[in-house]
């Protein structure tokens, strides 16, 4: 009898945790204000509270190798982040920002093939991941694959179309192609 009072007990607190997540409720909230508003400095304070939901963990041990790996990688060391970001991914598979951490190490030291599995696992994750969507254009300019990049960037437009700075990429883009034509 006591070990099922136990046993419920713990499904009820598995239940109940809040992963801070890509799967987080505050996200669509944040999302919806993004695709309206027409401030830039709104849309930075958005995309910046959006960046700090998904880099939450509630577990202490992942969060400690999470942030190992991003200040690993800040500090050029990227095979040590990406060693670090496994150990997430491993114990937390389903945790978007491990996998676009790793693909952001990934383009840093030129695997675009790594690179574009992680993405494209972060957006399996998080379709709306902005982060993600940019690190495959990069990709397709640096595989010199300008339509793929403008691709890409209209889906990020979608996401929040009064993005200036992804206007901008995509209008470089644009002009670059009709340069070389």
């Amino acid at each position: 009898m006591f070990r099922h009072i136990i046993l419920s007990l713990f499904i009820i607190f598995l239940s109940t945790q809040s992963f801070a997540d890509q799967n987080d409720k505050r996200l669509n909230r944040l999302f919806n204000k993004l695709i309206v508003t027409e401030d830039q400095l709104e849309i930075e304070k958005l995309t910046q509270q959006i960046w700090k939901i998904w880099h939450e963990i509630d577990d202490p041990k992942m969060t400690r190798a999470f942030e190992t790996g991003v200040q690993m990688m800040n500090l050029g060391f990227h095979s040590r982040a990406i060693d670090y970001f496994d150990k997430v991914i491993v114990e937390m598979p389903n945790f978007a920002e491990a996998w676009n951490k790793r693909a952001t190490a990934h383009f840093m030291m030129g695997n675009f093939d790594l690179s574009m599995r992680d993405i494209s696992k972060t957006l399996e994750l998080e379709p709306r991941h902005f982060g993600a969507l940019d690190g495959m254009g990069l990709i397709f300019i640096h595989l010199n694959q300008p339509e793929k990049a403008i691709d890409v960037y209209d889906k990020m437009l979608e996401i929040f179309p009064n993005s200036n700075s992804t206007k901008i990429k995509k209008d470089r883009i644009l002009s670059l192609t009709t340069q070389s034509t």
